[in-house]
């Protein structure tokens, strides 16, 4: 098995490592769930490269893995040698930003969405709100976290959102089209079915959250909304997957 994995700090690429791995998941409705970026006795530039970053971003070939805001570095000593530690998350700009503002009565969702992100500082914008998109009939007043304000108007539709590296998006509960479609050959294991979900388990790929998925495994079908997405993915030794969790819809 060829394992590959390309590692970029603010958009340029970290030459000098050797062995690297990332781990950590996310989900529908901007929590800052941690990704964490390991690099086994990285050179000194490498190491000065992550250390500086502000952004990290991990590919599998052209398959985007993980990427988002980098929140600290550690360094620590291990039997192989040294690791440079990198955690980072797509949602800690929004969650980290503070906002303060009044809404008129008459704005649409996706009109109050964007003017929380205009107000957030972050330069984040809305890319697509699909599904309903109502108009409030009073005004609103937000105070808070930019995160948990998109997620309070969007509660009103409802819609979950989440993070691209182009933007933000909003995924009705229910109503979107199959735009992704998994079959036997993606898979690594059996599909596993409890409260309603479905967890599936493919090698590193970047599958996209908020998009409604049918899966066919054997004989059978069964269609969802990709909710959550995890990888553990090492260049060299240990775990070399991907998982994804689907809400059940069919």
């Amino acid at each position: 098995m060829i394992r590959s994995l390309t590692v970029m700090a603010d958009g340029e690429r970290v030459k000098g490592l050797n062995r690297v791995s990332v781990t950590g998941r996310e989900s529908l409705g901007l929590e800052p769930l941690p990704f964490i970026l390991r690099a086994w006795n990285p050179d000194d530039s490498a190491h000065a490269m992550l250390a500086a970053a502000k952004t990290i971003t991990v590919l599998r070939e052209n398959s985007l893995l993980a990427a988002g805001q980098a929140a600290g570095v550690y360094r620590r000593t291990v039997p192989e040698g040294m690791i440079t530690e990198v955690v980072f998350s797509p949602n800690l700009a929004l969650w980290e930003a503070p906002v303060s503002l009044s809404v008129e009565a008459g704005t649409s969702v996706s009109e109050t969405v964007q003017r929380i992100l205009n107000a957030s500082g972050t330069g984040i914008r809305l890319l697509t709100c699909a599904g309903p998109d109502p108009v409030f009939s009073r005004g609103q007043a937000f105070r808070g976290r930019a995160a948990e304000c998109v997620n309070d108007v969007l509660s009103a539709v409802p819609a979950r959102a989440y993070m691209t590296e182009a933007g933000l998006c909003a995924a009705p509960a229910e109503g979107l089209p199959v735009s992704l479609t998994l079959t036997e050959s993606d898979l690594t294991d059996v599909p596993v079915f409890t409260g309603g979900k479905m967890i599936l388990r493919t090698k590193p790929a970047g599958w996209p959250l908020g998009k409604r998925a049918k899966v066919k495994w054997k004989n059978e079908s069964t269609e969802g909304l990709v909710t959550e997405r995890s990888i553990d993915a090492d260049n060299m030794t240990g775990s070399w997957q991907a998982e994804i969790i689907l809400e059940i819809q069919n």
